[in-house]
């Protein structure tokens, strides 16, 4: 295997079809934006998975991401639909916008990016002062599920073989997930193998890092940033946080 050399973020044709399939956040992250009766801000907005169809429901939605190439795409795609859509390049460490916003959002798992407690904090600081007398931030992060990971440490597996949106034909992907216990943090090692029209096999190979939190210390983070009201849900259907295998999401309001 070839040593990962790039990341997927900056190759968002890429990004695309690795992501083409997943689709269980999409309806929470639109319709509670619907809900907002406000603008909204998209941290992280990638090529528009969720932006796009935000706006397309009639969101008054603005965005971001730190990657010049997704945001290239994602007006692209923006202008093929037929969407005037307003995105910029920024950190969300440290960035500035014009207006301030009912709604803030992080989706899918963009908050674990951040690598160090100042950054998280750094960030939560930037997200709050956007946000309007009220507004609400929503994020969600992974638990950090001791048995997962003792399950698939260093282990190279197929996660999942989907179909490419566009040519129809296989798109396998392989990952080998290296964790450290005491760093709090992910490498996640990908292989994704793309058969093309005359049935040649490409091979991708890229590498990402994400630093997970546990429930209270994300509590902590969201105090030092200078929220005073918050809750945490198991999942996109609002149930409780009470397993392991369940998905962190997060609401924090600006009192």
């Amino acid at each position: 295997m070839n040593e990962p050399t790039a990341t997927p973020y900056v190759d968002p044709a890429l990004y695309d079809v690795v992501y083409s399939w997943y689709r269980a956040d999409l309806a929470f992250y639109v319709d509670l934006a619907k809900a907002s009766r406000g603008p909204v801000l998209e941290v992280a907005c990638g090529t528009g998975r969720i932006l796009i169809p935000t706006a397309e429901a009639g969101v008054d939605i603005d965005g971001f991401d730190l990657e010049p190439a997704m945001i290239a795409r994602l007006r692209a795609k923006a202008a093929a639909a037929g969407l005037k859509v307003r995105v910029v390049v920024a950190d969300m460490r440290d960035f500035t916008m014009p207006r301030r916003y009912r709604l803030v959002t992080i989706p899918f798992r963009a908050f674990m990016h951040l690598q160090t407690g100042a950054d998280q904090i750094q960030a939560l600081r930037c997200v709050r002062e956007h946000l309007e007398p009220g507004g609400s931030l929503v994020f969600n992060v992974f638990y950090p599920n001791p048995a997962y990971i003792a399950e698939h440490r260093d282990q190279r597996m197929q996660e999942r073989e989907i179909v490419h949106p566009i040519t129809g034909l296989p798109v396998v992907l392989w990952s080998t997930q290296r964790y450290d216990l005491v760093q709090q943090t992910l490498v996640s090692d990908r292989e994704v193998i793309e058969t093309i029209e005359d049935g040649t096999q490409i091979t991708h190979h890229y590498r990402f890092m994400l630093r997970w939190v546990y429930r209270f210390e994300m509590e902590l983070l969201l105090r030092a940033a200078g929220f005073t009201r918050w809750e945490v849900r198991g999942g996109f259907d609002g149930r409780p946080l009470q397993n392991p295998e369940d998905e962190m999401v997060w609401t924090a309001w600006k009192d």
